[in-house]
């Protein structure tokens, strides 16, 4: 389950023609800029998500929004709402700000035939992409390890966003055995499901 192959199939695979048309480049350039483009995503959200904490805060982060809607949207680029979208993800990932995206995007010019201020335009929606196919791929296994910590009591919405209710759930449970360990355990096995999708076969440099 790698996170380059979910957005691939995103558009019924047809992602990356649309993101080529919408940026006035081949298919093949938007898949090697989004394969670029997605290591210091995965670097960022890889770092911010290595405690407990932090890890439920992303939890809480991806609640709050359905970025996996884009997944079958051929008409998300180029549209300014998506594009905004983009930058809360990018400042939220890369919180010295635009200095560190401007170096990341420098850091593709060089390698990819492709203008820096194109690099600049497409890395919002890359970074919705990249949150769509992680709320794509995580949804379904999250709401059954909530069911299993919630043991079956869990509605309609709940299973609906399991982002936010794992988390509510999680930090409920801390709060009433004040015991820190046992939480590092429950959220050992959410690490496992995204750590999954962040397989290094997608990789090039992450800087």
């Amino acid at each position: 389950m790698r996170l380059f192959r979910t957005i691939a199939g995103a558009h019924g695979g047809r992602v990356f023609a649309n993101m080529g048309a919408g940026f006035g480049i081949s298919d093949e350039l938007a898949a090697q800029a989004v394969r670029y483009f997605l290591p210091p995503i995965i670097k960022s959200i890889t770092r911010q998500t290595e405690s407990s904490q932090g890890l439920l805060q992303f939890l809480e982060f991806l609640g709050t929004r359905r970025f996996d809607r884009y997944m079958d949207d051929p008409s998300i680029f180029g549209h300014p709402h998506v594009e905004e979208h983009g930058r809360v993800l990018l400042a939220a990932l890369f919180p010295r700000g635009r200095e560190q995206v401007r170096k990341i995007i420098a850091n593709r010019a060089k390698v990819l035939p492709i203008a820096p201020h194109i690099l600049e335009a497409m890395f919002p929606y890359v970074a919705v992409l990249a949150f769509g196919g992680i709320e794509q791929k995580t949804r379904q296994p999250l709401g059954s390890i909530l069911q299993r910590i919630a043991r079956g009591r869990v509605d309609a919405q709940g299973l609906n966003n399991p982002y936010a209710a794992l988390a509510r759930e999680i930090r409920q449970r801390k709060a009433a055995t004040a015991k820190p360990r046992t939480a590092a355990r429950r959220t050992s096995g959410l690490s496992g499901v995204f750590g999954a999708l962040f397989a290094r076969g997608d990789a090039r440099s992450a800087a």
